[in-house]
């Protein structure tokens, strides 16, 4: 989908300000049905800005750009940004893939941090909150490396990795909302879209069947 681009259908339940097929797919199986908007913003952290403050800036800028591409709208607006925070610094997505082997490496052996904020406006109310999810590394040996490097799943990722995918193998622990990892705290924003009264027809009849 092209930036500032929404994709429409004949009923939506919540309009999501991502392009992450991950965040989608999290609401999506839970029984909502969305429109989609991917805006187009300048990511690029302002010197000397704290991560938390980082990630809260990019979720409002998200939401802000999407509700300017749609414009009126009876339903929720959704937007969230997702950062990896190793030692009071942010791992965003890598470069390259010599920029993941050298993320990947530094979360080794390590514990490290996963925000994610996100920023729900409906009609004239408007919420934002910051989840934060704790995950420690066991060490990888080279050969698990470049065989994870091999399969590129480390790109468009955060911190180089994909706690849903075969990532999974490296975490040894995991304190918090799994979900904030993959890329959206979904209990979380589901209880506060349902606070703000923006899910009447949530929950549905029956969940969708997963495969």
């Amino acid at each position: 989908m092209e930036p500032g681009a929404v994709e429409m259908t004949s009923r939506a339940d919540l309009l999501l300000a991502s392009a992450s097929p991950r965040r989608r797919e999290l609401l999506e199986r839970v029984g909502l049905t969305l429109r989609v908007s991917a805006p187009d913003i300048d990511e690029s952290p302002h010197e000397g800005e704290a991560a938390a403050d980082y990630v809260r800036r990019m979720a409002a800028g998200k939401l802000a750009a999407a509700r300017a591409a749609a414009g009126a709208t009876d339903v929720a607006v959704l937007a969230a940004d997702t950062i990896v925070i190793l030692q009071g610094r942010i791992l965003g997505k890598p470069r390259d893939r010599d920029d993941a082997a050298d993320m990947l490496r530094r979360l080794a052996g390590h514990r490290h941090e996963v925000t994610t904020a996100y920023r729900i406006a409906f009609g004239a109310r408007e919420l934002d909150r910051a989840v934060t999810t704790a995950v420690a590394f066991r060490m990888m040996d080279p050969r698990e490396l470049d065989a994870y490097l091999a399969c590129e799943e480390w790109r468009g990722k955060a911190g180089a990795y994909a706690v849903q995918g075969v990532a999974a193998a490296f975490v040894t622990e995991l304190r918090g909302s799994l979900t904030n990892v993959v890329g959206l705290p979904l209990a979380e924003v589901l209880a506060d879209l349902r606070a703000l009264g923006a899910l009447p027809a949530y929950p549905p009849a029956r969940y969708p069947a997963v495969a």
